[in-house]
């Protein structure tokens, strides 16, 4: 999204170069953290799953705007957009520390394994 915003932005304005590397830089902030969130959530499991989990956690993350956006909808007409917007987005923050807090390291971890069953 960000990427996309950022050249919807430099396709409409005439941009000295130090702007337009700034654009570049903000573009490569949002692919490089797609890359690296894709990495994590694979490195996770056994080289068996890997492929599956690469393909499938960005449509995971795709179907949480649906209850994202109906919470929101839910609080914009309790506390407005701006107390609404803060709300979810403190919600979703403290959600995602607590996820990142259960990650397992895998610095040193042989990630050469395959899943097992249960």
């Amino acid at each position: 999204m960000t990427c996309a915003v950022t050249a919807y932005y430099f396709t409409l304005q005439n941009q000295s170069p130090s702007r337009f590397y700034l654009t570049c830089l903000a573009i490569g902030f949002a692919v490089g953290y797609w890359a690296v969130f894709i990495t994590i959530a694979a490195e996770q499991f056994g080289t068996n799953l890997r492929a599956t989990v690469a393909s499938t956690v960005p449509n995971f993350i795709r179907g949480t705007v649906i209850p994202i956006t109906f919470f929101f909808q839910l609080a914009k007409r309790q506390f407005g957009i701006m107390q609404a917007g803060m709300i979810i987005g403190s919600v979703c923050l403290v959600i995602a520390l607590y996820a990142l807090h259960g990650l397992e390291e895998t610095f040193s971890k042989e990630l050469n394994y395959i899943e097992d069953l249960p």
